[in-house]
């Protein structure tokens, strides 16, 4: 990518903030999730909700310093709209982060034991892949050659979270639990799968913008 020197340092800067918001947003997702798994007092899984938002708050105040930035020339002009576009990308994972945990603490979704180590691979595989988000976005930025790998590693793990969701869908209806409870864990899942999908996108956008930039 080809941009003013000093601006462009700026944005690689800010956009490594933004990232690392959106990965505590996730991880701090993870650990309400963990917290409500192992029978933790509610309030205590709602205090890692808000943290979540306070996360995805800071988040959204770097993109909006991001898109100012952007606005006043640091890059080309298709090098801008594909940075911007993968900055929203980003910041949609946070949401949909903070969206998970909300449902949870606010409904009160008590998650079947069976399902309990299925959600925890899916939880572990979502925080590594918003990590390897991080890494092929920063890796975009400084031409990594290693850019692709890692976003192809995104998607690797999307289809991990795919397969455990279908399995944890399959074993909830599979049980004899009441049909209410089933419908709120699957929503439930549906909202931890929606996570991995909008980092998948990202991962998707930095290897069309690496082969945009290929001669």
């Amino acid at each position: 990518m080809r941009f003013r020197r000093s601006r462009g340092k700026e944005i690689a800067q800010l956009v490594g903030q933004h990232l690392a918001q959106v990965e505590e947003a996730v991880v701090t997702m993870a650990r309400g999730v963990e917290t409500a798994l192992t029978g933790g007092a509610w309030d205590a899984v709602e205090e890692l909700a808000v943290l979540t938002h306070r996360a995805e708050s800071r988040a959204d105040d770097v993109r909006r310093e991001i898109e100012r930035e952007l606005v006043r020339g640091a890059y080309l002009a298709g090098t801008r709209r594909t940075l911007l576009d993968i900055v929203e990308g980003a910041d949609g994972v946070a949401n949909a982060a903070e969206a998970a945990l909300d449902f949870l603490s606010l409904q009160r979704v008590s998650l079947p034991e069976l399902l309990h180590p299925l959600v925890r691979d899916a939880l572990d595989t979502v925080r590594s892949q918003v990590k390897d988000v991080r890494e092929a976005v920063e890796g975009l930025l400084r031409g990594d050659p290693g850019t692709v790998a890692r976003a192809e590693e995104v998607d690797r793990k999307e289809s991990r979270v795919d397969d455990l969701y279908r399995r944890a869908v399959s074993r909830l209806f599979a049980s004899d639990l009441p049909l209410a409870e089933k419908i709120l864990a699957r929503e439930f899942l549906d909202r931890v799968a929606v996570i991995s999908d909008r980092a998948e996108d990202v991962g998707d956008l930095v290897v069309l913008a690496v082969a945009v930039r290929r001669p």
